[in-house]
């Protein structure tokens, strides 16, 4: 069963906490991102504290669900509930959080392993004139918060640069947990101008991820403003794909798709030593019906002739050693010859019967250990050979079931001739590669010997004796045979031998580095190795000029992406326009025999994506750039819905998308257009749903709850992508229809904890029963006394209209409302001690005190730091701050 654990974000600001505040200081940063140096940085901290007692903060950001507790994320820590809101505790930096601000939340199930939550935390510190947010990192707890350990990404721990200080804020925290596979488990975290990371061991080691290696060069030079595309906000992980994680990345420059597929779903193996075609076998869903299989050092990989669906198999499939070095297709099954790769000794023979689903070690075939890996395979009608090394030629005539050894020279042992390195089936002749050169084996339809004839190669300056590689070439009507050659001693030098003769006699054609296979278009040789491929299309040397290379390049448009000029390549194989590559970190594939390629790379690395996918608002659906918020919507027997929320950055609109999944064929077409096969893809389809952006999703079966600006939205996901239906608002009132919050309070945070829903507001965090909508419990400060301050924080003087000021009146009393400048200058007095009845300010309606960010004069104040102060008659003096942006 998976578990899936996912966190929001919140607000950073320690005043005024609202998320709106946080909204504009991303502006400001997106505009002016002149203070991204670091102002301080914390070391590693672990602490101990009891929780205090009772609800800290009307305004709450995140929630989510821990241990049967409901955890609330606020502006002043963390507030938790394990009776469902009758009584509360919390956390801030007094009693164990490093910082006092709380943004990102996750709990990981007890199930998956853990049983830990998971916080991030910021707090703010001046500068000059001007007010800085400064990230904390992040810290766990395994026993409920009783005991908090900070993860250092500092210089002396991990050496991470730009996850903790100034607006490196974390504003979510996710991840993926598989109890039944440890190693299936994964952490993601994203940080506004601190990047996207992840982990694999729990969080205790971290790592950024990229969309493109150029974007890491953004994190590696101090005091680079990082582009809008790496600036992060959200992040949602969508295990609906099988075994692959889709991670889903929000960033201020559109949004990503990270594709992370498992060893088991794609060419696992670097170094790929053999490639088969089977264009018989039936390859459900392609529509060439054709398999490749790869053998390589991490174990056995099958894809079609056109690229994906790809499989990888390992020792836990069957294979009897980790690394596949040999592969044949022969009546109906596959056979494999796996090695030890720790000391090169050879396994076993694996057969499977399903195109490489599974494995059986054969046990018929009983030759292993050093010296005895099965290194080749040749049919010959019914019978197939094996090449075992000193473990010598084998064949079967029953596809697999007995293997009978076949003796071919009786002479002395020293001559080496039955160490088989090579096969090569031609006619009726099958020919050996060995330690003493070619043998040439005539054999009659029954598979006996009539005949045979030795090559014997010396161990000189041109010459080696040992045979790895046998192919046969028809070159002007003539068979011509190849061989590439390994020296035994110190004498031999690698060569490639060339025969017209049938092995009577040989040139010796010098290729300076070492050759791995040979393959053929008609007179053309080309030999594949060490120094890439080199070709002769006459019969002649194909070392002897450098033209005489074949330069393996992918090109997007004239601009060259990747290439296998470095690389060493090891096998070659050709079936009609199709043409496969093996080297040592993947493979390239040509559909149109060599005009063009796509070079695959093996990826290895569990924390690099296999694909990344970027979206913007000029995709059909999408409307804005800067995404908030990204909701992962599971539904029965189909996979995920992904919820976008969309802002304007740069370009866009506001709005609420939803991504769906569609299949479609794409046809495949080689550089002329002419098309050349089909394969089926999956597609994101992308429709717009709503007109505003929202801060936070919820789901509950088909229902999915948004958190806006405007209130709480729901709707059933499948009216509004049929256009069927329409968007309700869950009006948070109590029983007589009384409204449960303040008029226009913004609605922060939604989520699903068994049977309610739970409801974190600017003004008070609210239970819904999902049963019963009308049935709603509020949660606020019941003495908000101390409580004051202003919102919108901080003021744009483009965006927002005025300022207001909570506070909170117990008895009839004249209040005056006064705001300074940094430096303690009176700059305007918003109210004058007029006078307020009891009760909780501010208030609908007219007469709320309000400050539209200009002077006495009617100017508009400069951008910086500001101090309120609200007197009241009865003595009382209450202070606060607030910073005014562009």
């Amino acid at each position: 069963m998976r578990l899936e654990a996912s966190g929001r974000y919140g607000c950073f600001l320690e005043f005024g906490v609202i998320k709106q505040n946080l909204y504009r200081k991303v502006l400001t940063a997106i505009a002016v991102a002149a203070f991204l140096p670091l102002l301080a940085q914390a070391g590693p901290a672990t602490s101990f504290a009891l929780p205090d007692s009772g609800y800290m903060s009307n305004a709450v950001f995140d929630i989510t669900e821990h241990n049967g507790a409901v955890w609330c994320v606020t502006g002043e820590g963390v507030m938790i509930t394990y009776d469902n809101g009758d009584t509360w505790y919390s956390y801030d930096a007094s009693n164990g959080l490093v910082g006092t601000s709380a943004s990102a939340i996750l709990s990981i199930p007890a199930g998956a392993g853990d049983n830990r939550i998971w916080v991030a935390t910021s707090h703010e510190e001046m500068a000059g004139e001007r007010l800085y947010s400064l990230s904390d990192g992040i810290q766990f707890s395994d026993n409920d918060g009783e005991d908090w350990t900070r993860i250092n990404f500092g210089s002396d721990g991990l050496n991470i640069p730009y996850v903790w200080g100034v607006d490196r804020t974390i504003f979510e925290i996710t991840g993926h947990f598989d109890e039944n596979d440890p190693d299936d488990d994964w952490l993601f975290f994203t940080a506004f101008a601190g990047g996207f990371l992840a982990s694999r061991d729990g969080g205790m080691n971290w790592r950024r991820i990229y969309p493109t290696a150029a974007d890491s060069v953004q994190f590696s030079i101090p005091d680079v403003v990082p582009s809008l595309r790496n600036r992060n906000f959200s992040c949602a992980a969508d295990t609906s794909h099988a075994d692959s994680l889709f991670m889903w990345v929000g960033t201020a420059g559109g949004f990503f798709q990270y594709v992370f597929a498992p060893p088991r779903e794609k060419v696992f193996s670097e170094w790929i030593s053999r490639v088969v075609f089977c264009d018989t076998c039936p390859c459900e869903g392609c529509d060439d019906s054709n398999f490749v299989y790869f053998g390589g050092e991490a174990g056995f990989s099958r894809a079609t002739k056109t690229g994906g669906p790809f499989i990888s198999r390992f020792e836990s499939d069957g294979l009897p050693g980790q690394s596949v070095i040999s592969l044949i297709d022969f009546g109906g099954k596959l056979f494999a010859g796996t090695i030890n790769p720790l000391d090169s000794s050879g396994t076993g023979l694996a057969v499977s019967e399903d195109f490489g689903e599974t494995f059986t070690a054969s046990t018929s075939f009983d030759q292993t250990g050093i010296n005895k890996r099965i290194l080749d395979f040749a049919a010959m009608g019914d019978r197939l050979y094996l090449a075992a090394e000193e473990a010598g030629l084998w064949v079967t005539d029953d596809t697999g079931t007995t293997w009978t050894p076949v003796v071919f020279d009786g002479s002395d042992p020293a001559n080496r001739r039955n160490v088989v390195h090579a096969l090569n089936a031609w006619g009726d002749t099958l020919r050996l590669g060995t330690d003493s050169g070619l043998v040439n084996l005539f054999l009659s339809p029954m598979g006996t010997i009539d005949d045979s004839l030795f090559t014997v190669f010396p161990e000189t300056e041109s010459s080696s004796a040992r045979i790895v590689r046998v192919k046969t070439q028809i070159f002007g009507g003539v068979d011509v045979i190849w061989t590439a050659h390994r020296p035994l001693t110190l004498n031999g030098t690698p060569m490639v031998g060339r025969s017209a003769d049938g092995g009577v006699t040989f040139d010796s054609l010098q290729v300076t580095a070492v050759t791995y296979d040979f393959a053929f278009f008609g007179d053309t040789a080309f030999v594949v190795g060490e120094e890439g491929i080199r070709f002769s299309p006459d019969g002649t040397n194909p070392g002897r000029l450098d033209d005489w290379i074949v330069r393996i390049r992918e090109y997007s448009g004239n601009v060259v992406v990747d290439s296998l000029i470095s690389d060493t390549l090891t096998a070659m194989e050709v079936l009609d326009d199709t043409v496969f590559i093996a080297t040592n970190d993947g493979y390239a594939v040509s559909f149109d025999r060599g005009e063009t390629y796509d070079i695959h790379r093996t990826n290895t690395d569990t924390l690099k994506a296999d694909a990344v996918l970027h979206y913007t608002y000029a995709i059909e659906g999408l409307l804005g750039n800067f995404i908030p918020e990204i909701g992962v919507q599971y539904m029965p027997d189909t996979l995920a819905r992904v919820w976008i929320s969309n802002r304007p950055a740069d370009f866009g609109s506001f709005g609420i998308s939803v991504g769906r999944i569609d299949m479609a064929i794409r046809e495949i077409t080689d550089p002329l257009g002419v098309v050349i096969g089909e394969d089926t893809i999956y597609i994101y389809n992308w429709d717009a749903v709503y007109d505003d952006f929202a801060w936070n999703f919820a789901f509950n079966g088909d229902t999915v709850f948004a958190a806006t600006s405007e209130g709480l939205i729901y709707a059933s996901s499948d009216s509004l992508i049929a256009n069927l239906g329409d968007w309700h608002t869950l009006d948070l009132v109590n029983s007589a229809g009384a409204p449960l919050v303040l008029e226009g309070s913004p609605v922060y945070a939604v989520a699903v904890v068994g049977d309610y829903l739970w409801v974190g507001t600017s003004d008070r965090t609210v239970r819904v029963d999902l049963n019963n909508y009308d049935l709603q419990q509020p949660y606020f400060v019941q003495d908000p006394v101390e409580e004051v301050y202003a919102f919108p924080v901080p003021y744009s003087h483009t965006i927002d209209l005025a300022i207001d000021f909570h506070f909170v009146v117990e008895e009839p009393t004249d209040v005056t409302i006064e705001v300074y400048d940094f430096a303690m200058n009176l700059v305007r007095r918003v109210a004058d001690n007029e006078r307020f009845e009891p009760g909780i300010y501010p208030t609908v309606g007219g007469g709320r005190p309000t400050w539209d960010g200009r002077n006495g004069k009617g100017e508009e104040v400069a951008v910086g730091i500001y101090y309120f102060k609200i007197e009241f008659s009865t003595g009382q003096v209450r202070w606060g701050k607030l910073a005014v942006i562009p």
